[in-house]
């Protein structure tokens, strides 16, 4: 049996809930930013109008949970992808699209 030295065994049932404590810092500054985003315990998905501008916002929330919060980040499961057709939490999307509105990434009411 080997000890664990540092960080949670995954499936535990705290790790959801140390995982909200700490990355509220995450969701106060996502907000500060005026940016769009999904998050449940760990699993976050945060959006953008262009890849350009998702390339910058994936820079700065990297630097900031690894400068700020001294997180480490699994680069295999993080990166920038288009929001169509994609997976978070379990469940999939499908973009869905309104005539005479282009590019717009709709809001929670809609």
């Amino acid at each position: 049996m080997h000890r664990r030295r540092k960080g949670m065994p995954q499936g535990s049932p705290l790790s959801p809930l140390l995982s909200n404590i700490l990355l509220d810092k995450l969701d106060k500054y996502l907000k500060a930013k005026g940016l769009k985003f999904v998050r449940y315990a760990d699993d976050f998905s945060v959006y953008a109008d262009s890849k350009a501008e998702a390339r910058k916002i994936g820079n700065e929330v990297y630097l900031f949970l690894k400068n700020k919060l001294d997180l480490p980040i699994n680069r295999a499961k993080s990166g920038i992808r288009r929001p169509v057709n994609f997976e978070l939490l379990g469940h999939s999307f499908t973009a869905t699209y309104k005539k005479g509105r282009k590019r717009q990434i709709p809001s929670g009411g809609e």
